[in-house]
């Protein structure tokens, strides 16, 4: 009773704390406060419940950094016109019957090289939106193929800090879940692109796309060079140079264009990256501005208050039950069954992608024998499921950068398709034992360790040496 009454509670919490428009780290630290205060019930310590709790931002530290680094990096992309750049070549590819389809596209481009579906949709997504409006084309329709387009490179880019918190949380390989992530993905992101194809002569409108390269080219160099920062994502990606080394690189080249080829101050660039990149071009400014450590701040201490859930569930036994139904639900059906439930229901709760992720991973950490296994589930499931929830930050928040209605979720295929497919796989698994090692599982990145058999079970010896 005492279990459904704190979880009702931090529930409450977060529905307020959406309501009134309020920081989410306002009800998360109301979460924590309700969760120590449930071990206090229990009979533990205050002090072993704040060790264990300060466990998970200590142990995150890795993740913490590299969103430092991600906010200096979309910072110095903007100030080094290389987004500005990447969006007038966008606006080229655009034509009223194939819009759904470029938005798309482009949207997916933007969000696999910058890691982040927000920047995905305010740069090329803005564009896209202004382009459906001028062709007075269906704006829900196209707002679809932005928001499954920027998270198509929110869910599986080495840039992303949404793969970063999975692989995180799962003590897993980020660089090996990307991999899966990817083959896994090909079926939805085709068929998803082929039914954007097919309603672009029904959501287009008439009229040509606006150019915007005459407003960028007053306040940039928009020279072919700009694009250096993301051809060395690309090209060291590809080297499997690590993440970090990766986006290291790209920064030390975005910041060489802004003094050499934009003429940025060098006093003015500490600034930038900290607060973020602003230009005084009123025309352009809601495309281009952005970015920043600062920017980054507000999600480095939701995913800190978060991580510290995981010791106090883990001390205090409040998600038992609830992880002794899911761990049912899993063996009747399939694991990923099992964590694509929970994932609906916390996502529609917690109105928050990182919060379903963290809670998710936390009641399924049972039902899967690896968390490679655990991460591609999730990656499959609480990672862009909000997007499709009208209520949640990461719908609501997309919506308002790009300047479309929330309905727009309704059109967001691919973040249907994914789950789906992935249903679809987990329940031919089920029904064909061994299917993860056959070629067909291969091809589709599964392994020994996506065994739909094993539930809560640690991956045989002869199964591990066999993937």
């Amino acid at each position: 009773m005492a279990e459904a009454l704190v979880l009702a509670a931090f529930a409450l919490s977060l529905a307020v704390g959406i309501a009134f428009g309020l920081s989410l780290l306002v009800p998360l630290a109301c979460g924590l406060a309700l969760f120590v205060g449930y071990g206090l019930h229990r009979g533990h310590r205050l002090g072993e419940l704040l060790r264990v709790a300060a466990r998970g931002p200590l142990s995150i530290g890795r993740v913490l950094v590299l969103f430092v680094v991600i906010g200096m990096l979309t910072a110095s992309w903007r100030a080094a016109g290389t987004i500005p750049a990447v969006t007038c070549l966008s606006v080229r590819l655009v034509s009223p019957s194939t819009l759904p389809l470029a938005s798309f596209v482009l949207c997916g481009l933007m969000s696999t090289m910058t890691g982040s579906s927000f920047a995905a949709s305010a740069t090329v997504g803005v564009v896209c939106m202004t382009i459906a409006t001028a062709m007075r084309a269906d704006v829900l329709i196209v707002g679809g193929a932005i928001i499954s387009g920027s998270f198509l490179g929110d869910r599986c880019s080495p840039m992303s800090s949404t793969a970063m918190l999975v692989s995180t949380i799962t003590h897993s390989s980020l660089r090996e879940n990307l991999g899966r992530m990817l083959r896994i993905s090909v079926v939805p992101v085709v068929a998803c692109a082929l039914i954007y194809a097919a309603l672009g002569p029904a959501a287009g409108g008439a009229g040509m796309a606006p150019s915007f390269r005459g407003s960028f080219a007053t306040s940039f160099d928009l020279s072919w060079y700009v694009l250096a920062p993301i051809a060395l994502v690309l090209v060291l990606s590809l080297a499997k140079l690590s993440v970090l080394r990766t986006m290291l690189a790209s920064l030390a080249s975005a910041l060489l264009l802004c003094v050499f080829a934009q003429h940025v101050p060098l006093g003015e660039l500490p600034g930038i990256l900290l607060f973020g990149f602003r230009t005084s071009n009123l025309a352009i400014g809601r495309m281009v501005n952005g970015g920043g450590v600062l920017s980054m701040t507000e999600i480095a201490l939701i995913v800190a208050v978060a991580s510290s859930y995981s010791g106090l569930f883990e001390e205090t036994g409040l998600l038992r039950g609830i992880r002794a139904f899911v761990r049912r639900l899993a063996g009747r059906t399939t694991p990923f069954a099992g964590v694509l439930v929970t994932s609906v229901v916390t996502a529609c709760i917690a109105c928050d992608q990182v919060v379903s992720l963290m809670l998710t991973a936390q009641l399924c950490d049972e039902i899967e024998g690896d968390g490679s296994a655990l991460a591609l589930d999730l990656s499959s499931s609480a990672a862009i499921i909000p997007a499709v929830i009208p209520w949640t930050t990461s719908c609501v928040g997309l919506c308002a950068f790009v300047g479309m209605p929330t309905g727009s979720a309704a059109y967001a295929f691919l973040c249907m398709l994914i789950p789906l497919w992935t249903l679809v796989v987990s329940l031919w698994q089920r029904r064909h034992p061994g299917f993860a090692l056959q070629r067909g599982g291969r091809v589709l990145g599964l392994d020994a360790r996506d065994d739909a058999r094993l539930i809560g079970h640690e991956v045989p010896a002869k199964l591990a040496e066999a993937s």
